[in-house]
């Protein structure tokens, strides 16, 4: 895909595509096996084959261990990772593996020589680990470009992208995203075509729409990208549907080929070089991509670190209270005990939301009636005393108790432990570019909103305010803020 997947969005910060995220952690991964395997071999020539390898204690093979792990840190964080790595030849690989595992050596050396260590003097064997993990690396390598490119659809790694495009660029750029296993085509508008096109396929992509409903397509298509390539003279009339998009939080690449013209007359370092430093690139053109700032990778794997390890312990700990409040709660209500319900999670996606029955089975048919009592002045029904809550299902909803199955939706990837609250579908599907804002983030089980003192007397406007502003501030501190002030909330009764 594109040459160079850092983008930069409006506020000049990078947005860094979903590819490199997943590709750097597998590399990583991967590399970490490539040199575990390297030492062994080594180990096993030069000692087991050999015999160079001296007499060392327990200390000093753990002190080696862990100075060749340090180098292996810093040599890895050395090489820049934003390079796909599924259409990178055999040779490249090579000479990246010879590089990697130089630069490795000199540190780790270094590393020894500094502390003294021991196993210097075994040089045998700290020529024997880099020449064999030089090998490894490039057939682990290799591996791993299968893997991405044949398991990415079984593990839902994909982004999922749109396409607005004429039907004369259409296939060169249907062609071209089909080659990055991180993303899976979903769909293409043809803005030139009859209504009766609609339903037809490029390149085995179906087209969903034409000028006049593109924008609804988007609306209610779960999308993550979108490319948008049109002519030039379309001028300031697609604006506003580029901002419409930004609105809705997806990252938009938009193709200028008024660059390519430039490209083919100035390819010296003062244009292009530059340009191609903050532009992306597309079935031969250059695109330009504006998105919403994400988190830093290593935000986002401690954010995911935090929800798995959560949600684990959570599980464990919820087992005996569900326990202890089932028995009554089906006594009072007969009925299952957990129901599931739809729910709209991030960037329009649609799962199913588990909690533990808190009101009688026919509450949903009852919903109706009792709209003309809503005390959301918006689209989310709430109210005080609802008679369709059942008294355990208040103590439990008084409690949080009831939220506890949603550590299941966290464990699987569906929720976090901080985000918005997933809405509803039929709420979603009302919402304004503004509310569509909280979709950009993973719904969770506590937000600003949980924490707010008195939320039960914010306006449905509020409310969304306090949404928005948790996607234009989130971070792994503000997380543990709000679960901070979560469990203050459920103990003491805060935010009534």
């Amino acid at each position: 895909m594109g040459e160079n997947d850092r983008e930069r969005g409006r506020n000049g910060k990078i947005v860094i595509s979903k590819r490199e995220k997943l590709q750097y952690v597998c590399t990583f991964v991967t590399d970490i096996l490539s040199l575990a395997l390297s030492i062994a071999l080594g180990w096993l020539v030069v000692d087991g084959l050999l015999g160079k390898v001296g007499n060392y204690t327990a200390s000093d093979l753990i002190q080696a261990f862990c100075l060749l792990m340090l180098a292996y840190l810093l040599t890895f964080l050395t090489f820049d990772q934003s390079e796909n790595i599924t259409i990178r030849p055999w040779k490249r690989e090579l000479k990246i593996s010879v590089k990697f595992n130089l630069i490795l050596t000199l540190i780790n050396s270094a590393g020894l020589l500094l502390t003294k260590a021991p196993l210097l003097s075994s040089r045998y064997f700290l020529v024997a680990v880099p020449v064999i993990n030089m090998v490894l690396m490039t057939v682990f390598h290799s591996v791993l470009k299968k893997l991405l490119t044949t398991t990415r659809k079984k593990n839902s790694m994909e982004s999922l992208v749109g396409v607005v495009t004429t039907g004369e660029d259409a296939g060169a750029m249907v062609r071209e995203l089909q080659r990055d296993w991180s993303k899976r085509l979903t769909g293409i508008a043809l803005l030139e075509i009859p209504e009766e096109q609609i339903g037809g396929q490029i390149e085995g992509v179906d087209i969903k729409a034409n000028y006049d409903t593109f924008m609804d397509w988007l609306r209610q298509a779960a999308l993550d990208e979108v490319y948008v390539d049109i002519p030039m003279d379309s001028g300031d009339s697609f604006v506003p549907y580029l901002k419409e998009m930004e609105s809705m939080g997806l990252t938009v690449h938009f193709r200028l080929p008024l660059l390519d013209r430039i490209e083919d007359v100035c390819c010296d370092e003062t244009s292009t070089a530059r340009l191609s430093r903050s532009l992306s690139r597309c079935a031969g053109g250059n695109v330009v991509t504006m998105g919403t700032v994400e988190l830093k990778l290593r935000d986002q794997a401690l954010k995911r670190m935090l929800d798995i390890v959560g949600s684990l312990v959570g599980c464990i700990l919820s087992i005996p209270i569900i326990a202890i409040v089932a028995i009554p709660l089906k006594l009072e209500s007969p009925g299952p005990l957990v129901f599931k319900q739809r729910r709209v999670g991030r960037n329009g996606r649609v799962f199913y939301i588990h909690k533990l029955r808190s009101m009688y089975v026919d509450a949903e048919e009852r919903k109706k009636e009792l709209m003309a009592r809503n005390e959301m002045n918006g689209l989310m029904f709430k109210m005080q005393d609802d008679p369709r809550i059942t008294k355990v299902g208040k103590f439990i909803r008084k409690t949080s108790i009831d939220e506890l199955p949603q550590l299941v939706n966290i464990l699987k990837g569906d929720m976090s432990i901080v985000g918005p609250r997933p809405a509803l579908p039929r709420e979603v599907a009302q919402y304004t570019p503004y509310e569509w804002q909280r979709l950009y983030v993973t719904p969770g089980l506590s937000c600003y909103w949980q924490i707010a003192p008195h939320r039960n007397q914010l306006s449905f406007d509020e409310w969304m305010a306090l949404d928005v502003k948790y996607v234009k501030e989130r971070s792994f501190l503000v997380d543990w803020r709000i679960i901070f002030r979560t469990f203050r909330a459920v103990l003491f009764g805060h935010g009534e």
